[in-house]
């Protein structure tokens, strides 16, 4: 294997080079959270034939400093967790992981697939012109219509959307995050989905000044503002 000064991550972005990934924010997050520092190479859509070339599958990949590939967020998770162990990204130890596995599970299996369900089509409209007919054709495979369909109801989402969020308005309302008084990994698992969504499209899943908003302005000024340096898909949205 090979020795590098730095962990490399490998980063998916928009046309504008803002990163889009839910699941690369999960890991940049994380990383920021224990102070770890990185290479970032910042891909497109288009350019995953590097990231196999790399060893890995998808995004997000990561490469340790010797070498070592890890291409999927919950691996990554638990190897930093591991081999970098000051700033704990569960906080309560098991309980914390457990309740981390919870969350993660959920908001990949319920949450992603609503809100999958009201962005989709806005994606397109923020890729390079390479990106955005990959993304068009391979998603309008995936699901059997045009994206325009897909979407077509996404109004209607929005009350599924609010109620599937109401265990973490729950949780943030006792400490201010969702992890307790200070944010960790439970609370990066809803802040990639929502900040992919800022980023991505300008329909508004949440009203500004509501709960999740609140904390969502919270998230966005951690770690220097890391989450507000990805400028908003549009200024009429919450955290700009």
């Amino acid at each position: 294997m090979t020795s590098q000064t730095k962990p490399v991550l490998y980063d998916l972005i928009t046309a504008d080079g803002i990163p889009l990934s839910p699941w690369c924010w999960h890991v940049k997050m994380a990383l920021a959270h224990k102070g770890i520092s990185v290479e970032t190479k910042s891909l497109h859509f288009t350019e995953k034939d590097r990231v196999i070339a790399a060893g890995g599958k998808s995004f997000p990949l990561f490469l340790e400093r010797d070498g070592t590939v890890f291409d999927d967020s919950r691996l990554i998770i638990d190897h930093l967790e591991k081999a970098y162990p000051d700033r704990t990204l569960f906080p309560g130890g098991d309980a914390g992981f457990a309740g981390y596995q919870f969350i993660f599970r959920y908001s990949q299996t319920i949450l992603f697939p609503t809100v999958i369900s009201i962005i989709l089509g806005d994606i397109p409209h923020v890729l390079t012109p390479e990106d955005k007919a990959y993304f068009i054709a391979s998603r309008e495979k995936r699901f059997g219509m045009t994206l325009d369909a897909f979407c077509a109801n996404r109004d209607d989402q929005l009350p599924i959307l609010k109620t599937q969020l109401d265990p973490f308005i729950r949780a943030m309302s006792v400490h201010g995050f969702i992890a307790g008084k200070t944010p960790a990994m439970a609370d990066y698992c809803l802040f990639g989905i929502l900040q992919w969504a800022r980023v991505t499209s300008p329909y508004p899943l949440y009203e500004k000044g509501e709960a999740v908003d609140q904390w969502m302005e919270k998230m966005l000024d951690l770690y220097d503002g890391l989450g507000r340096k990805a400028k908003a898909c549009n200024a009429s949205l919450s955290g700009v």
